[in-house]
């Protein structure tokens, strides 16, 4: 007879209870672990995380790092709506920061980044002039992080990337999009109506690959004809006695405060400013009648003559609007107690904006829109914060009496850079704003004056200027910023023969884009053609200017930031006005291989020009002879500089 072995259980005996742990864990581990294989193969492929708010972009030969601001970086928390996000402007600056360098953050939404306004005509631009003036043996940094379209929470994790790049100051002008902005109590992107405890975990889950993956996978397409503040809007009624009022006061305050513990912790102080909104301009964009009789109340007695009335009834017309687009009173107290809570010093911005208008609430004279600054109103808000500096302690702080005595706004407007041009480009924008059906349907009278003033400006343009305005509004932003209008009708002034307003507006649009791009070369170069057309030749300034680009493409190039040819293309052109004929020719040799039709053309006109005057001649007539076989409807062109190699070549391209 054979015996069982005494280890085994008998039929029907329970499992000892290590085994049933030990089996438990084999259970739950097996998709665990599989689920951790997925993920990993996933970020191997590029899902999952957040990226950065900055990014070292490579080292220069001094030794200091350059360094962005990511446009992309806002993405992931736009995951209702990704093809059409909001996003920063790129930036570079130096790390570490230069010696006599005063660096200030300016941290919020898109009324802080500057929007509509292109950035030489921001707040930012505005700032850095008067606090150069105050303060003329620093150098002023003033960049901004305006980002898009987000409610605060995102910030919270910009704020934690921005100190450590060595901010001196941060500017906090926040608390625009709190109902309709990504993480908004509103938005389609949103869990804003979360306990604020809560949000950085369901951040977390969002963040894994494979959330990301599987939503990448059942989304379906974007309706391109619908503009991003459309498409935010998920709940488009909210009451005057909605909890998501508070909740959106709540969030503000919360996450503010964390930003500036965040600032606190780092050693970084801050200034807290309360956000304008147009009280008295934009009549309410909700449905409902009581905000709108309310703010007609309020026109009557503005007409009258009551200011402290007018200013009572717009300000609560505004917090009875059923779409709040606008900041309510909820959000702009939360905001002061943000920053009473912690000690930071308050820029009430809102507070002084009513001053300086005549009903008591801020209008069409500071607010462009619902939000989003004029002209003037980029400069006071600068103004504003130079002023609140005098509170500031040490090395930080402004001489009242210095700041008393800064020019008025005009001014600093002329100096950074007000044109003709911006201003068709601000009205077009805010054309296209009021042109959205709930803002057309309740302020038709301002997409009218914003469509006028467009009209207006195009029946003044010549045909070709008029064409490139056009071509501009076809554009989309590229790596967070827009090809600047003014770039594109100087060129058509130079063809035009109108080379001192050509030069005009390239010297702007070069102040509108980003150092270490292809744009800020192409904008140098042709601002230096245009000076050396003018004068006959460069001075060792614009020289030196000439050699400081080159510099910047060569950086770019070696860090492999080039895939459209342009970067070679214009640090070839650069060298070629600096007379460094043989230096250029390799760079256009690169070039001609990517770039197609007229620019290639030209492209092969300066290597023609260089190869002249190199002595290679050979080379120029085999490179023009391939282009009249070749180029098709070009090939008249290259019939030209086939002429030209015969006779002199000392031709600018």
């Amino acid at each position: 007879m054979k015996h069982r072995r005494t280890e085994e259980p008998a039929a029907g005996e329970p499992l000892p209870p290590w085994k049933r742990w030990l089996f438990m864990a084999i259970t739950v581990s097996i998709p665990l672990l599989a689920l951790l294989l997925i993920e990993g193969v996933l970020r191997l492929c590029g899902w999952g995380g957040y990226p950065a708010f900055f990014r070292i972009a490579g080292k220069l030969p001094s030794g200091e790092s350059v360094a962005l601001v990511e446009p992309a970086a806002s993405k992931p928390y736009f995951f209702a709506n990704p093809t059409r996000p909001g996003y920063a402007e790129e930036t570079n600056f130096l790390m570490p920061k230069p010696a006599g360098t005063v660096r200030i953050f300016i941290v919020g939404e898109s009324a802080a980044k500057g929007y509509p306004q292109p950035r030489n005509l921001s707040m930012q631009s505005f700032l850095q002039e008067m606090l150069g003036d105050i303060w003329p043996d620093r150098r002023v940094e003033v960049i901004s992080l305006g980002t898009t379209a987000v409610a605060s929470f995102p910030l919270v994790y910009l704020v934690r990337d921005a100190v450590r790049y060595d901010p001196d100051l941060i500017v906090f002008y926040v608390g625009n999009n709190e109902f309709f902005g990504a993480y908004g109590v509103a938005s389609i992107n949103s869990f804003g109506t979360m306990p604020t405890w809560a949000l950085p975990w369901m951040r977390a889950a969002r963040g894994l690959a494979l959330v990301q993956a599987i939503e990448g996978l059942v989304r379906g397409k974007a309706d391109e004809s619908r503009t991003l503040m459309e498409q935010m809007v998920a709940k488009t009624v909210i009451p005057a006695d909605s909890p998501l009022r508070a909740a959106a006061a709540d969030n503000l305050e919360a996450h503010l405060g964390r930003m500036l513990d965040t600032a606190a912790a780092a050693g970084v102080p801050a200034l807290v400013c309360t956000t304008a909104s147009n009280e008295s301009g934009l009549v309410p964009l909700g449905e409902g009648t009581e905000a709108a009789a309310r703010f007609a109340e309020a026109t009557r007695l503005a007409e009258a003559g009551d200011r402290v009335g007018a200013r009572g009834a717009f300000l609560e017309a505004r917090d009875l609007d059923t779409m709040p687009w606008r900041p309510i009173t909820a959000t702009e107290e939360a905001i002061r107690r943000a920053a009473a809570a912690r000690g930071a010093l308050l820029c009430d911005v809102a507070e002084i904006f009513r001053g300086l208008t005549p009903t008591g609430a801020t209008g069409w004279e500071l607010l462009d829109d619902h939000v989003h600054l004029t002209l003037r109103g980029q400069a006071e808000v600068a103004r504003a914060v130079v002023e609140a500096m005098a509170e500031l302690p040490g090395e930080l702080r402004v001489d009242s009496g210095r700041s008393a005595s800064l020019p008025d706004w005009h001014a600093y407007a002329e100096r950074v850079g007000t044109n003709e041009y911006d201003d068709y480009r601000v009205n077009h924008t805010l054309r296209t704003l009021f042109g959205v059906p709930f803002m057309k349907r309740s302020n038709a009278a301002a997409h009218a004056r914003f469509d006028a003033a467009c009209r207006k400006a195009e029946e003044s343009m010549t045909p070709e200027v008029r064409a490139a305005a056009r071509e501009w509004q076809s554009m989309r932003p590229h790596a967070g910023g827009l090809r600047p209008i003014t770039g594109m009708i100087a060129r058509v002034l130079m063809r035009e023969k109108k080379v001192p307003d050509a030069e005009r507006l390239y010297t702007i649009a070069r102040t509108q884009v980003p150092d270490y791009t292809s744009w800020f070369l192409e904008y140098t170069y042709f601002r230096l053609a245009c000076r050396e057309s003018q004068a006959g030749t460069l001075t060792d300034a614009d020289r030196d200017e000439a050699a400081a680009a080159i510099a910047q493409g060569a950086f770019l190039l070696r860090r492999g930031y080039s895939q459209t040819g342009l970067t070679e293309r214009y640090v070839g052109r650069l060298h070629q006005l600096r007379g460094e004929w043989a230096d250029a020719i390799p760079y256009l040799r690169v070039a001609r291989e990517r770039l197609v039709n007229e620019d290639r053309v030209a492209c092969d006109q300066a290597l023609v020009i260089s190869y002249c005057k190199t002595g290679d001649t050979r080379s120029a007539e085999a490179l023009v002879s391939d282009g009249v076989l070749h180029s098709g409807r070009f090939a008249p062109l290259y019939e030209r500089m086939r002429a030209g190699i015969a006779g002199p070549a000392a031709g600018r391209p």
